[in-house]
């Protein structure tokens, strides 16, 4: 992690290195969030906690923890995005739980903008990462 301090016109920053590519989700949403109404959506894993997620209106970075394995039959996974412009120039929080049987997820997203998001599921579909430098990804 590299901290720089920033000059009179710039706040001061941090990098983090990405780890190793681990799994990719692809996830198909069948119920919307109204401020996010995007049916698909790729979530780029690292085995250092950092992901990307990109879909059709969303392009950001964050942090996750896994509670059990990816190659447990169910699984949930907590994230919080770094600030961004996707939430506002802030953070938010999501918790999805995976059924590998059914290759179903649930999902529930708080944030400081809003606090009663409904719950969203849908489908989604679990790969290996093959992007060492998430960097360049879009939809």
């Amino acid at each position: 992690m590299k901290f720089t301090s920033g000059s009179s016109n710039t706040p001061p920053s941090i990098s983090v290195e990405f780890g190793k590519p681990s799994h990719v989700h692809h996830l198909h949403y069948q119920v919307l969030y109204k401020d996010k109404p995007f049916e698909e959506a790729a979530l780029y894993y690292y085995d250092n906690g950092l992901y990307k997620i990109v879909s059709p209106g969303e392009e950001h970075y964050g942090v996750y923890v896994v509670r059990g394995s990816f190659d447990d039959l169910r699984y949930a996974i907590s994230y919080i995005s770094l600030p961004s412009s996707d939430w506002y120039g802030n953070v938010a929080q999501h918790d999805l739980s995976f059924d590998r049987e059914t290759a179903t997820f649930e999902q529930q997203a708080l944030l400081p903008s809003d606090q009663n998001v409904p719950r969203q599921h849908g489908h989604y579909r679990l790969e290996s990462n093959p992007v060492a430098d998430p960097r360049p990804l879009k939809w």
